[in-house]
């Protein structure tokens, strides 16, 4: 199956932090072990930044499309995942689309979807996250369809499949007419969130589409699924925390150096991640194991 990342890289002084870099390794690593080939979609400034790094061969291959956004006119603070819609409007089904902060630890048999849709799990829509209708706001006369049903529950996406064309089509053009016309007078999350993970959910259903869950929220609360890691809850204490962000960045480096020991040695000559890899090996640790949910 294929597989890909989005990494936007809009401005001069963009960066990812190392404990980032090393969960994005991870998840390109074991897609391409488990699952088949990964791209990552980017600009060329994230294109010149991994290979920096040296971890530019982690995917298969690595697309720049994203340059094409800067003409796009859309509000990217408010819409900060919007380069993820347009990456993927730029794939062919079926296909996953992946966060960088998302590893899957184990082979899926996807074709058992079909052209449907998979997603990590649904949200409820009764909160303020996923306000109604009259909360929109919009230029030039854009007006949301009526026929969208507000009372079925979102997606989240940080891992979805597409199983047919028509289903990235209709998602994607829709998700660009919004973007386009919102007018969000300065709000980061509503907006993005409902033409992300709502209208997904409205979309399929309109099309007729079955949408599977791979987990449940409750499921995820009781740590009961095995499979796959998303740090996304855990990020701010990471960057908060430097005592939690190194440990963190040494397990990683222990899940690295046994499972990928060839990449374990490439690391160990870069700048940046050198101090994880070594430490590593100077308490004799190389070859400890990390079971895949301690990482957070």
């Amino acid at each position: 199956m294929k597989g890909f990342h989005t990494l936007r890289f809009r401005r001069e002084d963009s960066s990812l932090d190392d404990f980032e870099l090393l969960v994005m390794l991870l998840s390109a690593l074991k897609w391409r072990e488990k699952n088949g080939m990964i791209r990552l979609v980017t600009d060329s400034r994230g294109k010149e930044f991994v290979k920096d790094c040296g971890i530019i061969s982690a995917w298969n291959d690595v697309s720049t499309c994203l340059d094409e956004m800067d003409n796009l006119g859309w509000n990217e603070n408010s819409f900060w995942a919007g380069a993820k819609l347009f990456a993927l409007s730029n794939q062919s089904a079926p296909c996953v689309m992946i966060d960088l902060d998302f590893i899957l630890w184990q082979h899926i048999d996807f074709s058992r979807y079909g052209t449907n849709i998979a997603t990590i799990h649904r949200e409820q829509v009764n909160n303020g996250i996923y306000p109604g209708k009259e909360h929109f706001c919009f230029y030039d006369g854009f007006k949301l369809p009526l026929s969208l049903d507000w009372e079925v529950e979102a997606c989240n996406t940080a891992f979805a499949y597409f199983g047919g064309q028509e289903i990235i089509r209709r998602y994607t053009s829709f998700a660009f007419d919004f973007m386009t016309h919102a007018n969000t007078e300065g709000e980061y999350l509503t907006y993005m969130v409902f033409v992300e993970q709502r209208w997904l959910s409205m979309c399929a259903k309109i099309m007729g589409r079955e949408i599977f869950s791979f987990s449940s929220l409750g499921d995820l609360f009781r740590g009961k699924q095995q499979y796959f890691t998303h740090i996304w809850g855990d990020k701010e204490r990471l960057r908060r925390s430097k005592i939690y962000r190194e440990a963190f960045c040494r397990k990683c480096a222990i899940r690295i150096l046994r499972d990928f020991p060839d990449w374990g040695e490439l690391l160990q000559n870069t700048e940046w991640a050198a101090q994880y890899f070594l430490k590593e090996q100077e308490n004799g640790d190389k070859h400890a194991g990390i079971h895949k949910t301690a990482l957070p």
